[in-house]
């Protein structure tokens, strides 16, 4: 008499609930990294444009503005990239990277306010202009030093030369307060100047001193 053995049964653990595994190139994941870089540029162009109005306010915003853009290279860089650098790599990146936003800073910041401040954004944007290149060349994985002494360089230089001419003259047309300025007026303005003065009529007679006695002295 045999005896039919029964297939062994195999049972399967159970297998644990897992988390799903983070995607980069999420859009959720690449609008984060994005909007890091954007707010900390828009933040500290106001910042660099407004300082003079009032400086401790300011010095704190471009702070956190550099903070945050900072804080974008390091989730586009080093989280979201397919490859991280190496430390020496990752010390350049972030230093070139602080350079760049206060490059881009300064020419979107220059631009915006050229009315409110004409004299300050004539140098700050062709100077911002000039060092967001520099910066970029330095930190882009392509970049090359070489990319310096090239056509395209020249033309940026060329262009930022150009735009310190051009905002130069047309700053020397617009007053402080942002308001153009004719070249035959006076530095001071009156106060009502549509008003014409008013005329003055005859002064009026004084009145005569009563006498000592009472009665009104009289020439004879």
């Amino acid at each position: 008499m045999t005896t039919v053995l029964e297939p062994e049964r195999h049972q399967t653990p159970a297998t644990k609930h897992r988390r799903p595994a983070f995607d980069k190139k999420s859009l959720p994941a690449r609008y984060s990294g994005q909007m890091l870089y954007f707010l900390g540029a828009a933040l500290i162009a106001g910042a660099v444009v407004h300082y003079p109005i009032n400086p401790p306010l300011y010095a704190i915003i471009c702070v956190v503005g550099a903070f945050v853009f900072l804080l974008g290279t390091i989730v586009n860089e080093f989280v979201l990239a397919d490859e991280r650098p190496v430390l020496s790599q990752a010390v350049s990146l972030v230093a070139f990277s602080l350079l760049l936003s206060f490059g881009v800073g300064m020419v979107g910041g220059g631009i915006q306010h050229f009315e409110q401040f004409p004299e300050r954004s004539a140098w700050m944007t062709p100077l911002g202009l000039l060092m967001s290149y520099v910066a970029f060349v330095a930190k882009d994985s392509k970049g090359r030093w070489r990319h310096l002494v090239t056509p395209f360089a020249a033309g940026v230089v060329a262009l930022a030369v150009l735009a310190w001419l051009g905002m130069t003259a047309l700053a020397g047309t617009i007053s402080s307060d942002g308001q153009s300025h004719d070249h035959g007026s006076t530095t001071q303005t009156p106060a009502e100047p549509d008003q014409a003065p008013a005329e003055q009529g005859p002064p009026a007679e004084a009145p005569t001193k009563p006498a000592k006695d009472g009665h009104t002295s009289h020439s004879h």
